[in-house]
């Protein structure tokens, strides 16, 4: 039945699927009957009636309102064994004929030895809201080698036959190992045939169950690999069963199985959830069917609570979700289908802890709760299927590029405020100024509920042509290709530049380019008898601000005259690689420029300067003498320096990738220094003197 325990809790760990953390649906439970103590199941028998099980060994009945009757409707308190935590009248179960029949079904542990009994009772013929506690007919019994684990519930499957569940035996790990024996209905769910129950045969067993003929099994048992599956039910739609098994220490589960489909092996005690148990003497993994959702049993919770998919018409957002929750933590999920036989967990509350013992659903499909230790009824409410987005009035359609469309959204129910997120990133409720297109827009509400919708401006008449251009910056003596295109020939189309027309072409085909020399803005309308004023998209054409490269010859060196980020030099109208600096060192004779790249992609050519490479070259008249020797060096070159006169200068060595290896400032007339080439590689090296009057001698060194 019922685990006890004081661990934390956080969010819920999902092995094999999607887990999803969303806005909605939200739950709310509303206090509907009170007084209980302890307990443990809710069923109702096909009318507006509720009875609720108490652990003890009583049924009482509430009434269409939530009232409950003075009387119990059946009272076995001194057959039912409840001394243990997990003992008690555990189950109650009211077949689809409980109108004609009276009979109605019972799972509990009795008294003196805690053996669990389930038991066909008949309604009093006197009394529809009593039951005769003399008209007990067992089904079975079954020994209880232990106080826990007696599972507890029964439920009438779409079938018609009685399916009942069986814990495996109790202590802890299944000590017998009775979830993988095929010989006892302990860790089992059975399905037994009720319709014809006498003394003589309390039940036969259904001609298809998964085991008949096989003497390896006994003929009742539907599924096994069972720890505890303390609450199960059938979708009322599909007929698929949805069964919670209570954990050891690990993992907490919930299994599905699609509709008749019995036979299955669900793995316990060789596997708890998706994680190995005791594995000795087990098959592989595949050979066992695993949950569709599990979670840690130290932190997201110690016991689940089984409970049912919703099918009420009351709240939209929880239809076709299996609500489940755990006992220890008061956490409630939903799983939702998501395809391929998988299923998206969504978080809906957390709530009080050590209270929900059991769901229960009545004949609408409306979803309660059962409290332990409240002794309460809470019937499960949802916050946001009130919510909704019921219609909205759209101005469609509209022609393209026409700004003319407006969508206003329709939404009731929501809590206020509401905020709006619209796919073109507009936050108001009712958006204008449209287009065609799809507009999404995502609704908030002060809850926290959300409501997605999608809407539709259509479009009228042709599509907008679309202007496109090789380029944006018109360059000093070149033009620009605009090319107009999604036409639907034949077209008529009037160009404008700065809103002024230029010029009207017509195309034959489905684009159509045409060449300019101004700069200006370029937009083309197509004459359309729909949509007249149908035009293009806005092309800004600027003009390059031009330049004039200077460049200017000092020594050896080409400099650009005034500073360039995008300089490259050319030699003989060549590019010259790695040469794009403030200034290059001619390294060989020739005819030499500068290329410079305007921001706007344009290039322009400086004049040209014929440079004649020579060991001496030509000498400023501030500079007397500059003399290098030896020149080719092997170890070391004496630089002998006299200056027309005493001034500041600063001489600096570079190789031919323009990296400085020295830099020295003096300030002399006359000047000797050896420069100590052993550190450097053999190649050309150049020595740079600049004066503080602005003049610039380079002069090569060759170390051999």
């Amino acid at each position: 039945m019922l685990k006890f325990s004081g661990l934390p809790f956080s969010l819920a760990a999902l092995c094999f699927l999607p887990f999803a953390l969303s806005a909605q649906p939200k739950i709310r439970l509303l206090d509907y009957a009170s007084g209980f103590n302890r307990p443990v199941d809710i069923a109702h028998c096909g009318d507006s009636r509720l009875f609720i099980v108490e652990q003890r060994g009583y049924i009482w009945m509430l009434d269409s309102l939530g009232n409950r009757l003075q009387d119990t409707f059946l009272n076995i308190d001194a057959r039912v064994r409840s001394t243990g935590n997990e003992q008690g009248l555990l189950g109650l179960a009211f077949p689809p004929d409980y109108a004609q029949s009276g009979y109605f079904y019972v799972n509990y542990t009795r008294e003196p030895d805690g053996d669990t009994r389930v038991a066909r009772f008949s309604r009093d013929p006197l009394n529809p809201n009593k039951a005769d506690p003399n008209s007990e007919l067992p089904l079975f019994t079954q020994d209880q080698p232990y106080p826990n684990h007696n599972g507890g519930c029964l439920k009438f499957g779409p079938d018609g036959y009685l399916y009942i569940g069986l814990g495996d035996g109790g202590s802890g790990n299944d000590p017998q190992n009775n979830g993988q024996n095929k010989k006892t209905f302990l860790g089992k769910i059975l399905r037994l045939d009720v319709g014809n129950s006498s003394m003589a045969a309390p039940y036969q067993v259904p001609a298809d169950n998964p085991f008949v003929g096989n003497t390896d099994y006994l003929p009742e048992i539907w599924s096994l690999g069972w720890r505890n599956p303390w609450r199960f039910s059938f979708d009322r739609l599909t007929g698929d069963l949805w069964v919670a098994d209570v954990g050891q220490g690990n993992r907490e589960e919930v299994d599905f199985e699609p509709a008749g489909t019995g036979g299955r092996n669900y793995g316990w005690r060789c596997y708890e959830g998706t994680q190995p148990g005791i594995t000795g003497g087990c098959q592989p993994a595949s050979a066992y069917t695993g949950p569709v959702f599990d979670y840690d049993n130290s932190s997201q919770g110690c016991s689940v609570t089984g409970g049912f998919v919703y099918r009420g018409s009351q709240y939209s957002d929880l239809y076709g979700k299996y609500l489940h929750t755990d006992y220890c933590s008061g956490r409630w999920w939903a799983l939702s289908p998501a395809g391929n036989g998988t299923f998206t967990a969504t978080v809906l509350a957390n709530l009080s802890d050590l209270q929900y013992s059991s769901l229960g659903e009545d004949r609408n499909g409306e979803l309660y709760v059962a409290l332990l230790d409240s002794g309460k009824i809470q019937r499960i409410t949802e916050l946001c299927s009130t919510f909704r987005v019921d219609s909205a009035n759209i101005y469609s359609p509209v022609c393209a590029n026409s700004l003319s469309g407006f969508i206003f959204p329709a939404v009731n129910g929501g809590s206020e405020p509401l905020t709006y997120n619209w796919s073109n990133g507009r936050t108001e409720s009712n958006i204008v100024y449209l287009n065609p297109g799809t507009y999404s827009v995502t609704i908030t509400d002060a809850r926290g509920c959300v409501r997605r919708d999608s809407f539709e401006i259509e479009q009228k008449g042709p599509d907008a042509p679309v202007l496109t251009a090789g380029d944006t910056v018109l360059c000093p003596g070149q033009s620009i290709t605009l090319t107009v295109s999604d036409l639907a020939p034949p077209s008529e189309l009037t160009w404008y530049r700065n809103d002024n027309n230029f010029t009207t072409t017509n195309a034959a085909d489905s684009s159509f380019s045409l060449t300019i020399t101004e700069p200006g803005i370029y937009q083309v309308f197509l004459t359309d008898s729909i949509c007249p004023g149908l035009h293009s998209n806005v092309i800004s054409v600027s003009e390059d601000a031009s330049l004039n490269p200077l460049i200017a010859l000092a020594g050896d060196t080409v400099v650009a005259v005034t500073p360039c980020n995008t300089c490259q030099w050319l030699l003989n109208n060549e590019a010259i690689p790695g040469a794009t600096g403030q200034f290059h060192v001619a390294q060989e004779s020739g005819t030499y420029q500068l290329q410079v790249t305007s921001a706007g992609g344009c290039t322009y050519l400086s004049q040209s300067i014929g440079v004649i490479i020579s060991s001496t070259g030509h000498l400023p008249a501030s500079v007397r003498r500059f003399t290098l020797a030896p020149n080719p060096a092997e170890e070391e070159v004496l630089l002998s320096l006299e200056l027309e006169k005493l001034q500041r200068f600063t001489l600096s060595l570079s190789d031919t990738q323009q990296r400085q290896l020295f830099l020295q400032t003096h300030q002399k007339q006359q000047f000797d220094l050896p420069i100590d080439l052993r550190a450097v590689p053999a190649g050309a090296y150049f020595l740079t003197l600049r004066l503080e009057s602005g003049a610039v001698v380079v002069r090569k060194i060759v170390k051999k």
